[in-house]
């Protein structure tokens, strides 16, 4: 008798593909921002790098080249395309770390430059600096860690200090360049009381409360108005100062006379 053979029915053993990975909510609040800065921010051509002798080319990774390097310039916050050429090429020996410069190191050094957001040919010069003392922050951090004797030690945290001081000097340039002209100084509230036989008047500037009676430490007439005035010089923002004011008296026609500005000391010039 012939031994049969058993067979599965159910055939080769087959595997469901994996399912594709679902975000977390907060996750997906990420990539909402992710996208918005993608869709928000101004196109910027990457850079391909061939050699032909020796000599590095670089060309914009995009059907037109006239068009790439407007992009570019754009990037640069300037208009002048020889300006942005000039910054590519500058950047691209900042971006060279071995005998042959690489895309990738080029588009790194790029991307940097455009993270800064330069918005005209002095901030984008700024920046091409932040990038290279930057990179050689970090060249510097890595000399540290492979540090085997107390003179490497030295010298690389030496360099590594005064790279990143620079560093913090350059952001502290770009943040005053651009606060330029923005600086103001408002009167907040205007009070003006009247007492018997005088008005008061109290511009409130930043600070202080709304009313100034002779009681309170820096009205006039007390010992630290006194003080200040002893001391010299204009009030700060942010204080109140009553300026006693003469009210006319009936029968003057109006015509008292303003007080005396006061100089240093307390003392009226007449």
């Amino acid at each position: 008798m012939k031994k049969v053979k058993a067979t599965s029915d159910s055939g080769p053993a087959t595997h469901s593909p994996p399912k594709p990975y679902e975000p977390t909510p907060r996750e997906r609040v990420a990539l909402e921002r992710i996208a918005h800065r993608l869709t928000s921010a101004a196109p910027s051509p990457k850079f391909t790098v061939s050699y032909a002798a020796n000599v590095a080319r670089l060309e914009g990774d995009h059907v037109d080249q006239h068009m790439a390097t407007a992009l570019l310039a754009d990037a640069l916050g300037t208009g002048d395309i020889a300006f942005a050429s000039a910054v590519l090429d500058q950047l691209s020996h900042i971006a060279c770390k071995g005998d042959r410069l690489t895309a990738r190191d080029l588009n790194a050094v790029l991307a940097m430059v455009r993270g800064i957001g330069p918005r005209d040919p002095t901030e984008a010069l700024l920046a091409a600096q932040m990038v290279a003392v930057h990179n050689a922050s970090v060249e510097a951090a890595i000399r540290l860690s492979r540090a085997e004797t107390i003179v490497q030690q030295d010298s690389a945290l030496n360099m590594l200090t005064k790279l990143t001081r620079t560093f913090t000097s350059q952001v502290e340039t770009l943040k005053k360049y651009r606060s330029t002209g923005e600086q103001k100084v408002t009167v907040q509230h205007q009070h003006v009381s009247v007492t018997a036989g005088q008005a008061i008047v109290g511009v409130r500037q930043g600070g202080g409360t709304h009313h100034e009676t002779a009681s309170q430490s820096h009205a006039p007439g007390t010992h630290a108005s006194a003080d200040r005035a002893d001391a010299g010089g204009p009030a700060l923002l942010g204080h109140e100062q009553a300026l006693p004011v003469p009210m006319p008296r009936a029968g003057d026609d109006g015509k008292e006379s303003l007080p005396h500005a006061r100089g240093e000391g307390g003392r009226a010039h007449r």
